[in-house]
């Protein structure tokens, strides 16, 4: 079984591939390299011996992209490839479109000619209309908050429009907020420049690159007053996607969506203590204004992955702590 992971050198996407050892899966890699490193390859390469090779593409670039596909005999695509900052989208707006629509439509357009009707989609919560008081769940309303969420919801729609037309068996898995550090310690969350979540920019205090945390907002309707939202240790987050390989090749007519995260509500304090509780590491914060936007808290109802993907978050906090702080120590 030929796996193709685009992104597959970022963060999210170098994890997945370190957990593809099923004898019977050849992984094939994409990256343009813009948020990840050539050096996290070698790493791969290490740890997971069913990986065939690495290349650089932007899926921009549609003519490199179809001389790729040609090459090889794909029987699935995972999608992982992407720029992923709220606020930078709203900074960069031509850049998001390109990079993330565009290049999706490239990517679907060569799947068809390549006659590849397998995909699994890195979605986001990004793409729900905020709700205060409740879990989300799958069939909850979708409401564009920012680029990146327009981003991710157009190419859900535009998985839809094509499921028909293509054949397509698709499950999109729409992420909260993944955390934590593969077991090894030698992957992690390592961003260019200035991190824009919560778990990096902690890492850059562990790496005394930064004195201090900035904490937005202490007046939340929360246990704390901090915002709170839905991590999930990457490890669980990357089994959804193992389940959903399992899926798509043991059934036909596969299309579904499902809610990825731990399904509890996690306050940025209660994140601040773990590491003091788990790790004996203090964490220095200093409080700011809330930033526009910014919900009390937001969090998932995991239920249709757990009955149907038959899946369920095996980690907590105190893993995700742990993890972070062996990689960052290192």
């Amino acid at each position: 079984m030929n796996i193709l992971v685009t992104g597959g050198l970022g963060y999210i996407g170098s994890h997945l591939v370190s957990k593809l050892i099923d004898k019977k899966f050849s992984i094939f890699i994409i990256d343009n390299l813009n948020n990840s490193k050539r050096s996290t390859y070698k790493i791969l390469k290490k740890i997971n011996p069913n990986i065939k090779g690495f290349k650089k593409i932007d899926l921009k670039n549609k003519k490199k992209l179809l001389n790729y596909f040609k090459k090889k005999k794909i029987d699935i695509v995972i999608h992982m490839a992407g720029l992923k900052s709220v606020s930078e989208s709203y900074s960069n707006v031509k850049k998001y479109y390109n990079n993330n629509i565009l290049g999706f439509v490239n990517l679907i357009e060569t799947m068809q000619k390549s006659k590849i009707q397998k995909l699994i989609f890195s979605s986001s919560a990004s793409v729900y209309a905020p709700k205060i008081s409740s879990a989300i769940k799958e069939d909850d309303q979708l409401q564009i908050n920012s680029i990146y969420g327009f981003t991710k919801k157009t190419i859900e729609d535009i998985i839809f429009l094509k499921s028909k037309s293509l054949r397509l068996n698709y499950i999109i898995l729409r992420y909260f907020n993944p955390a934590g550090c593969h077991q090894n310690g030698l992957l992690g969350e390592n961003p260019k420049g200035t991190p824009n979540n919560l778990y990096p920019y902690i890492g850059d205090i562990i790496k005394k690159r930064r004195k201090y945390l900035k904490v937005y907002g202490n007046d939340y309707k929360t246990k704390d007053g901090t915002g709170a939202r839905d991590y999930i240790h990457i490890d669980d987050l990357v089994d959804t996607h193992l389940k959903s390989l399992q899926r798509l090749f043991k059934y036909k007519n596969i299309q579904e969506v499902f809610n990825v995260g731990c399904g509890k509500s996690i306050t940025v304090k209660a994140v601040i203590n773990s590491f003091k509780k788990f790790c004996n590491f203090k964490i220095k914060f200093k409080y700011y204004p809330r930033r526009y936007g910014d919900l009390d808290k937001i969090y998932t109802n995991n239920n249709k992955a757990k009955k149907i993907l038959q899946w369920r978050p095996e980690k907590n906090l105190k893993d995700i702590a742990l993890s972070t702080f062996k990689y960052y120590n290192k």
